[in-house]
């Protein structure tokens, strides 16, 4: 009985030790405006100023029960979504940098996903004053996504 109840302590500290130790979305929600476009894909065929016009005045809302980006071009909106915390992007085209993210500050990298848990291509990447969206596309090999834009937003 002894070694049961310790069993049962054991595990009741490792889940809380692991609920405790992860990152919590509710850092970054909230509504952003968009700043600027920061990366841009060498396989896309337009320029970045090209993105910063199309997506002038864009906002994204990052609620517990909600996914939104509004531009003059595109509406995204995913009621309950999930974000998918993940270590890195892999994308063998694209490589942090401190050209994009100041790397030494960077707090969370997550992965949005459906309601139902299918992948979408949004990720979002956050400081705790910054944050920036990325959007990607599924590469023909593996299960790999590449990084096509991403876009600086401000709250």
């Amino acid at each position: 009985m002894k070694k049961i109840i310790q069993l049962m302590l054991l595990c009741l500290s490792l889940f809380l030790f692991s609920a405790c130790s992860g990152q919590n979305p509710d850092d970054f929600y909230g509504t952003y405006r968009f700043k600027k476009a920061v990366y841009l894909s060498p396989l896309s065929s337009s320029m970045l100023e090209v993105f910063d016009s199309t997506m002038d005045g864009a906002e994204v809302t990052i609620e517990k029960n909600h996914f939104k980006i509004l531009s003059k071009e595109f509406l995204v909106e995913l009621p309950d979504p999930q974000y998918i915390s993940v270590e890195k992007v892999d994308d063998e085209l694209f490589e942090l940098s401190e050209i994009t993210f100041p790397l030494d500050q960077l707090e969370g990298i997550y992965a949005v996903h459906e309601a139902s848990g299918e992948k979408t291509s949004w990720w979002i990447y956050h400081t705790d004053t910054q944050l920036w969206i990325g959007e990607t596309i599924p590469t023909p090999v593996g299960n790999k996504d590449h990084i096509m834009t991403i876009f600086e937003f401000e709250k």
